[in-house]
Parts: C-alpha cells; sequence; structure tokens
C-alpha cells in the first residue's frame, strides 16, 4: 500500500524524505546481502571490525566482539580478557594493527571458525608488512576459536604467542 504526501507538503522535506527511504532502502540492501551465504567473509569484517576498534582506542566497542562463553587455556575467561584488552589500549596513546589471516576453517553448519591470524602492532602508521621489521612492531600469532551467536561471530577461545618475521612472509 502506498501513502502519497500531501500537496502541500514542502519540496525541502520531500527530498529529504526520499534521501532518507533511499538510504534505508540501501542499508537494507547491504544487510541483506551480508553475507549468511559467505560466513568467511562474515568473519573476516569481524576481525576487521575488531582491528578498527583498537586502533582506536575504543574499549567497549573492543568487548563487544568477546563472547560470553569465552574461555582460554590459561583459565581466562570473559572478564579478564576484557582487562587484558583494555589493559593495551590505556598503556598504548598510539596503536597501528597490520593483520593477515593465515586460515579460516568452519565446522559442517558454519557455526564455529578455528582462525590463525597473524597480527603486527606498533606505535606508528605501518603501511605494508615489509614495514613491521623496520619499525620493530610486536609480532604475534593467534589461534582463535569464533562461534556464531545470534547472528554476530565472537571470540570464544584464544591463545597467542610471539611471531617471527618469516610467519609474516619477510
Amino acid at each position: 500500500m502506498r501513502t502519497a504526501l500531501p500537496e502541500d507538503y514542502p519540496a525541502s522535506k520531500r527530498k529529504r524524505l526520499l534521501r532518507a527511504a533511499m538510504l534505508a532502502m540501501l542499508l537494507a540492501a547491504i544487510s541483506g546481502c551480508s553475507s549468511k551465504s559467505d560466513p568467511e567473509l562474515q568473519v573476516r569484517k569481524m576481525i576487521d571490525a575488531v582491528e578498527e576498534a583498537v586502533e582506536q582506542r575504543s574499549v567497549m566497542t573492543s568487548r563487544e566482539f568477546i563472547s560470553r562463553e569465552y574461555k582460554d587455556s590459561q583459565g581466562r575467561k570473559k572478564e579478564e580478557l576484557d582487562q587484558l584488552v583494555a589493559a593495551y589500549i590505556l598503556r598504548n596513546k598510539s596503536i597501528h594493527l597490520v593483520t593477515r589471516v593465515n586460515d579460516i576453517t568452519f565446522n559442517e553448519d558454519s557455526t564455529l571458525a578455528n582462525v590463525t591470524l597473524y597480527v603486527g602492532m606498533a606505535g606508528v602508521p605501518v603501511d605494508s608488512i615489509d614495514q613491521l621489521v623496520v619499525t620493530r612492531a610486536d609480532l604475534y600469532r593467534f589461534d582463535l576459536l569464533l562461534a556464531l551467536e545470534d547472528d554476530q561471530w565472537l571470540l570464544r577461545k584464544g591463545s597467542w604467542h610471539q611471531a617471527g618475521p618469516e610467519d609474516f612472509g619477510l
């Protein structure tokens, strides 16, 4: 059912309403195309979002990507990991990350993903993997278990250790 606007409705308001409607349709189309059919793309987008949150030093946003069910081999739960991330963000005035996804594998119904991720962490902008050595960035390998919870990929389990330049192809 289509509802017409009254004839005396101001043209400027019509244009704003049309723009808002077009924006809403565009957002609906984008979210509708969101990758329920492509879980790997969803996982990569989640990793990108986490990277952006950490680089922007957003403790609150970073926490949103950790499952309430988080537990790692060190016995840490969500609260302890939240504290580790917050401490890292608060200790570093400037955070620049270079990430390289090495591997993503899914279970049969694509609700769990094992991810091997290499991350270079620097205090200055890094444009390429080659600059990681020059800037003496901290290099880490993360082995992650992500779970699809309420249509969002969240970190359920993780471990990390130092990596070397060879892990980044250097």
